[in-house]
């Protein structure tokens, strides 16, 4: 029997209330791809319901949900994250030239480096260092 994959979009008071998570919205958009704006970004969540899992994080199964949201929503960038056991689809829409081509960036705090830290094994100042250091290294190329 095959299971059946399905992609509902959230409405606003729904949407608000998980981007209210502090860990949900630290990856957020920051600049639109075709003019350049950093600002004024209305967000879309979708919930996807039927995926196991195990498949939640699969290339070949994202490719899919991506393939039916911009055929049926015209979304170009989607970003899949989970909430409280719910799978979900963060996406933005450009105030300026509306398009869904957003580029999203991590909201770096020191809970991150926390987490990194644990994660990793290495201390925080040297995790820090280390992050420093592959941040120089990307500006001067």
């Amino acid at each position: 029997m095959k299971r059946t994959i399905s992609i509902k979009e959230l409405n606003d008071l729904e949407s608000k209330k998980i981007l209210k998570g502090e860990k949900f919205s630290k990856l957020k958009p920051v600049s639109c791809t075709q003019c350049g704006k950093e600002k004024g970004f209305r967000r879309k969540l979708f919930q996807i319901k039927g995926v196991p899992k195990s498949k939640q994080s699969d290339d070949d199964m994202q490719n899919i949900i991506r393939y039916h949201l911009k055929r049926d929503y015209s979304i170009d960038f989607a970003f899949f994250k989970t909430y409280r056991n719910k799978y979900i689809v963060d996406t933005a829409l450009c105030s300026g030239c509306e398009s869904t081509a957003i580029t999203y960036d991590i909201d770096f705090d020191f809970d991150i480096l926390s987490e990194l830290s644990k994660f990793t094994g290495k201390s925080e100042s040297l995790l820090l260092k280390d992050l420093e250091g592959i941040s120089n290294k990307l500006k001067n190329t």
